[in-house]
């Protein structure tokens, strides 16, 4: 019976340093101050096949006069007479300076494009901090 009493406290304990960290998590997520832009353009389309497959790549472009840490945009992704929306975040290694021009890195294991036809929609940035 000992042990029960001593495992409760331990267990509490974790128990509040996991929501702990949890919510200190959140907040760095929360604390973007995300704006709409028209000076990041995006150009979404099917790769040349490769093995027989063909994958969504993005180049994005900095046509603004501005900095920017990170870029969310959305996809209109239209399958048939299906069209589904997709919110992606774009997180540059390097601060995305004006006139500069980048492709997007193909993850390892990415799915191959299976779609008709893929729109860019609205675009959000988030400033870089000097």
């Amino acid at each position: 019976m000992n042990t029960r009493k001593n495992f409760m406290p331990i267990s509490a304990a974790s128990f509040c340093i996991i929501l702990a960290i949890i919510s200190g998590c959140k907040k760095d997520a929360d604390t973007d101050s995300w704006a709409e832009t028209n000076d990041i353009a995006i150009i979404a389309y099917k790769s040349n096949p490769e093995n027989g497959k063909q994958y969504l790549n993005i180049i994005y472009e900095n046509v603004g006069h501005e900095t920017y840490s990170k870029i969310k945009y959305q996809l209109f992704i239209h399958t048939g007479v299906k069209t589904d929306t997709v919110e992606k975040v774009i997180v540059p290694t390097k601060v995305l300076l004006p006139k500069e021009k980048r492709l997007v890195p193909r993850n390892i294991g990415e799915e191959p494009a299976t779609w008709d036809d893929v729109k860019v929609g609205k675009i959000w940035v988030v400033k870089d901090a000097k």
